[in-house]
């Protein structure tokens, strides 16, 4: 018996009985199957805020729903794009995977998705080693080690511009090694020219580097250690012990230098200073005796004899005023005279 069809013998227009129940005991007031557009709007009132609306007041809702949901994950997609770039370093801004701009440090915002931020330290002391044995300008051979340090000065070519930037380095500065090393004297490299070599090493460096436009800048090349073969080891230490002392000779002469300089210096002003009192002591006499020689000329040239006895007065005078004299009468007698010399010379050491 179908589960809707009047049965247990009453008529079919009957109202009694169960004819209007399904086997479950409820009622049964359709026909036919649920009708799939009513279902529908059924969830679409319940999720829209209330079951018994109507059709626009779910549609509304819904849309809400829609329009809240779209707002938060803008919200998130917004926050997403923000970005902090710290002081130390510089962001490589990507549009669509391809380089866009290069920004400094501070906040900044992009669009997620459609562009992305990679911070490289631009600050960062970055540093690489190498070692080889080399072969030098007079056919000697040297074992060297250099240590690099560098920075990386355009972030953009540092990313895009090679597939290995520290591998170009090491390679650039083997080369570099290798010609600067070659063109050099042993003795030169083991005693006297590691500066220059030093030098030049960063400066060819550089060079190659900016050629690749790999974005780094070399700032010190450090030679830690070049040695000799083992077997003239010895006789290059020697050397370098001698070189090493010279440069000690050196300093201190030029210590010893320092030191008398000014007192020699000193000791010559005051010679020149003497000899300039002299000098003015000379002429200012010489300029008086040219005066007196000036004014004795008329009157010599007049009188001769008796300008000659005046002079000779006048000198013997000069001369015998600043004298200790003694007076002897040899005329009255010939007593033995007794002439105090002692006195006299402590009487001239007084004087």
């Amino acid at each position: 018996m179908a589960w809707n069809e009047p049965g247990n013998g009453n008529n079919g227009g009957s109202n009694n009985g169960n004819g209007n129940k399904d086997p479950w005991g409820k009622r049964n007031n359709q026909d036919g199957p649920p009708d799939l557009d009513e279902l529908v709007k059924k969830v679409g009132a319940f999720f829209g805020g209330g079951g018994k609306g109507g059709s626009s007041k779910s549609s509304a809702g819904g849309k809400g729903i829609l329009i809240t949901g779209l707002l938060v994950l803008g919200a998130i997609w917004g926050a997403s794009g923000i970005y902090t770039i710290n002081e130390a370093e510089k962001g490589v801004i990507l549009h669509f995977g391809q380089y866009d701009r290069t920004v400094g440090a501070g906040l900044g915002w992009i669009p997620r998705g459609i562009e992305k931020v990679i911070k490289v330290n631009t600050d960062e002391m970055r540093s690489a080693s190498i070692s080889g044995v080399m072969l030098t300008k007079d056919i000697n051979i040297v074992e060297v080690d250099v240590g690099i340090q560098y920075k990386v000065e355009s972030p953009e070519d540092f990313l895009f511009q090679l597939g290995d930037v520290e591998g170009t380095l090491i390679q650039a500065s083997e080369s570099a090694l290798r010609q600067v090393v070659g063109g050099t004297n042993v003795d030169a490299i083991l005693t006297t020219d590691k500066e220059r070599i030093q030098d030049e090493l960063k400066r060819d460096i550089d060079e190659v580097l900016a050629q690749y436009k790999s974005g780094l800048s070399v700032r010190t090349v450090t030679l830690k250690r070049v040695k000799p073969p083992r077997q003239v080891n010895e006789a290059f230490e020697e050397v370098n012990r001698a070189a090493q002392d010279a440069k000690r000779e050196i300093q201190d002469a030029e210590a010893y230098e320092n030191e008398k300089l000014p007192l020699a210096i000193s000791d010559a002003e005051k010679v020149k200073q003497q000899a300039d009192a002299y000098k003015a002591t000379a002429l200012a006499k010489a300029n008086g005796e040219v005066a007196r020689f000036k004014q004795l000329l008329p009157q010599y040239q007049a009188a001769p004899e008796v300008t000659r006895t005046r002079l000779y007065l006048e000198t013997l005078e000069e001369v015998m005023s600043n004298s200790t004299k003694i007076m002897i009468d040899t005329e009255g007698g010939n007593n033995m005279i007794y002439i105090p010399l002692d006195q006299i010379m402590k009487k001239n050491r007084g004087e």
